[in-house]
């Protein structure tokens, strides 16, 4: 008979071939049905990651909750700790989310006894002039905004140490620590030692000062008062550092997002936990706006507000950081419509009074008409913020109030950026401010009238001094207050800041007020009494009228 063992193998062959194409084929749609069908526990859909299949729901939810709460590092947080808290010690944890010692919504408390530190927002400052003290440390550093209870200035005698997680794995080339993985990274006696970090292990560093953002020769300043201040941590860049002291360490904060405690011991379990911000890697040119935070519970300022935001952007203005405490619900919805609108532009930033002071709004404004100076150390904050925010965002940094607008007499504010870095390359100087002076533009609003441009007369005379409002050198200003920079980089040898008066000639401040400040009140029937014409800011009303007739925003919400 015939041998028909090889046909057999061959039809083996070709059936196991058929075989393996539709195991392959049905595995390949089990796997379309379960990228597109998976659910969780609560039916919402799967979406495979880097990570595996990981609920839509949840990524959206981590989203929206790291929207709402800016200072806090959600994402972080749900992405390395929420899995693995069981499995650290207390020396490499970072708190859960839900353990943080949150005060009055937007601020945290530090666990010290004394004095009482409630920390805001904390920020890498990689600027190229960055330093911590005089003749001690230049370089990158780390920088915290907080409200103290209490004298911060001995710092030497209240150790606090900056926790810092990477949620990225640190090579030994890259960082230069401690000698034990439960020690501090000391910056005098211990310059070699190097570990390996895990995604998990923290970088502990010393804070090295404290910047009181006050002149303690305005008052108001008894350590039983609510200050605030800037703390800083260095963080040595290889590439780039810039070390007075060879025997000082370095080490690099790699990319991604990034998590900060405030301690006092090295394995103690932190009771708070900071995003911490990183600037941009390109740096822009641009100038950007802060406005303080808006407590106008009753008062409805949608309107003036738009046409502020507006007249800001047709300025040649590149960002605008507006500060919220509470505002008419009418206004809410403008701040949104303009959220949405300028996405990129526009950033809103939630904020309270920190520790025991009113948050309710009504007793909270009250407080502020009765407390002025607590009200001005409050906003200091929030220009300090608001600086930090912008490092590598805008070359220059204006701090302005809702009645204000800083107004070129030629061209845009660039232009007069420009001309006056013209001016200082000329003669020679390196200003860390332009600060200009305050002319009044007296209002009366009735009804619908615009604030801003109903009135083209002002004070001949302008007021200088703790009057003026400045454009700060980003890369140049450490600290500022509300009408001029603090400390600054620009000196070699100190701390101190160097201002230039713009000529009113070239630009003013434009302040736009019913009346004098109470300061002034004495002295404001003089100055109502001698105005001249002043015209200029008018050139940009149909650039302005035409973005809000556009926008429809006012047209939407205003009744």
């Amino acid at each position: 008979g015939l041998d028909c063992s090889p046909h057999r193998d061959m039809i083996s062959y070709y059936t196991f071939q058929h075989i393996l194409r539709l195991y392959c084929f049905v595995l390949f749609m089990l796997c379309l049905l379960m990228y597109y069908n998976t659910k969780d526990e609560d039916g919402h859909a799967y979406q495979w990651t880097s990570r595996g299949f990981v609920s839509v729901k949840k990524r959206l939810i981590a989203h929206e909750l790291q929207d709402e709460n800016l200072n806090v590092p959600v994402l972080f947080y749900f992405s390395y700790f929420s899995k693995l808290q069981n499995r650290l010690d207390d020396c490499e944890t970072a708190p859960s989310i839900f353990d943080i010692n949150f005060s009055n919504t937007y601020w945290q408390l530090v666990n010290i006894q004394s004095p009482q530190i409630f920390i805001f927002s904390s920020f890498l400052d990689t600027r190229p002039l960055s330093r911590i003290n005089v003749n001690q440390y230049s370089g990158p550093a780390i920088r915290i905004l907080a409200m103290v209870k209490g004298d911060l200035e001995m710092i030497s005698e209240i150790p606090l140490i900056c926790k810092v997680w990477t949620g990225q794995t640190v090579s030994s080339a890259q960082v230069t620590c401690c000698a034990g993985s439960k020690s501090v990274l000391d910056l005098s006696t211990n310059p070699t030692a190097q570990l390996r970090f895990s995604p998990t292990q923290p970088v502990r560093v010393e804070v090295q000062s404290a910047d009181l953002l006050w002149y303690k020769e305005w008052g108001w300043n008894s350590p039983d008062r609510l200050q605030a201040y800037l703390l800083s941590c260095p963080a040595a860049d290889l590439g780039r550092r810039k070390t007075k002291d060879p025997g000082l360490p370095n080490f690099v904060l790699p990319a991604g997002q990034r998590a900060l405690a405030i301690v006092q011991d090295t394995c103690e379990r932190p009771s708070n936990l900071l995003l911490l911000n990183e600037p941009e890697k390109e740096r822009s040119e641009g100038l950007a706006v802060c406005l303080k935070g808006l407590s106008f519970p009753d008062k409805d300022i949608s309107r003036d507000l738009a046409e502020w935001i507006e007249i800001q952007f047709a300025l040649g203005v590149s960002r605008i950081v507006l500060y919220i405490l509470d505002v008419h619900w009418r206004t809410r919805l403008v701040i949104k419509e303009y959220s949405r609108l300028y996405q990129q532009k526009l950033q809103v930033i939630p904020i309270s009074l920190p520790g025991n002071l009113p948050n309710t709004p009504k007793l909270r404004q009250h407080f502020f008409k009765m407390k002025v100076n607590q009200k001005r150390q409050n906003e200091v904050l929030a220009y300090n913020d608001c600086l930090m925010r912008n490092i590598n965002k805008a070359k220059y940094v204006a701090l302005l109030d809702l009645d204000e607008v800083i107004v070129p007499t030629e061209g845009s504010l660039t232009d007069l950026i420009l001309n006056l870095e013209q001016i200082s390359y000329e003669k020679q100087e390196v200003y860390d401010s332009y600060c200009f002076q305050n002319f009044y533009f007296f209002t009366k609003q009735e009804g619908s009238v615009s604030t801003y441009f109903s009135n083209a007369n002002r004070t001949r005379s302008g007021t200088s001094g703790e009057f003026m409002k400045c454009l700060h050198a980003v890369e140049q200003v450490r600290t500022v207050h509300n009408h001029l920079p603090i400390h600054c980089f620009s000196d070699e040898e100190s701390d101190n800041c160097s201002v230039e008066i713009v000529d009113p000639s070239l630009g003013k401040l434009h302040h736009y007020r019913e009346t004098c400040v109470g300061i002034l009140n004495q002295k404001c029937e003089e100055l109502q009494g001698n105005q001249i014409q002043d015209s200029l800011l008018l050139r940009f009303h149909p650039q302005v009228q035409q973005n809000l007739d556009s926008s429809k925003i006012l047209e939407k919400y205003l009744i």
